[in-house]
């Protein structure tokens, strides 16, 4: 079961592109009265002058930066809702680079990823439920989405993070508000 949420709440959501990260975490802010940490990749590449991530030149770097960024942001703000998480960065790393042997920098985004993961207070994980929604940023092809998911899951499983997850059930985002509220005894 979750922990008491009038402590520390450190809540992140954690999926796939386009299973609802967004909206359920617009959904939970308020009620949880913790401020939202958006998806900082986006808004990263937005701010260097690209409109898509793919066309940044250095995506090892970035995809540093942007855990870099991630985890900032987390510790500066003690409590939270996020849409993405240090594990959502890890299982990127591991998407974009698993032709890549175990590099160095492969074990430095590894452990610092891991690290941090054991700071959330609360995950929730959204499994795909519907094919994600074409907003001219993310990649929306379903074999995407479906080795995005299946790596966080296995991220969870070796992290043991499992028993502090939540796996949302329901499509409705009203319905899955309720759900992360019950778990979490709020």
């Amino acid at each position: 079961m979750a922990q008491n949420p009038k402590s520390t709440t450190r809540v992140v959501i954690t999926g796939a592109s386009g299973v609802g990260k967004t909206t359920l975490v617009e959904g939970l802010a308020p009620l949880l009265s913790v401020p939202v940490i958006p998806e900082l990749a986006r808004q990263m590449c937005l701010d260097m002058g690209y409109d898509k991530i793919g066309n940044i030149p250095d995506q090892e770097g970035f995809k540093k930066q942007v855990l870099d960024r991630q985890i900032e942001e987390e510790n500066r703000l003690g409590n939270f809702v996020s849409d993405r998480s240090a594990i959502d960065c890890w299982a990127l790393w591991q998407r974009w680079n698993q032709n890549t042997a175990m590099t160095y920098d492969t074990e430095e985004v590894y452990n610092k990823a891991r690290s941090h993961s054991e700071t959330y207070t609360h995950l929730i994980y959204i499994p795909p439920m519907f094919p994600p929604v074409d907003d001219g940023f993310r990649w929306t092809e379903p074999d995407y989405q479906k080795q995005i998911d299946r790596i966080i899951r296995m991220t969870l499983y070796d992290w043991n993070l499992w028993d502090k997850t939540l796996t949302i059930s329901d499509k409705d985002n009203d319905a899955r508000v309720k759900e992360v509220l019950a778990w979490m005894e709020v």
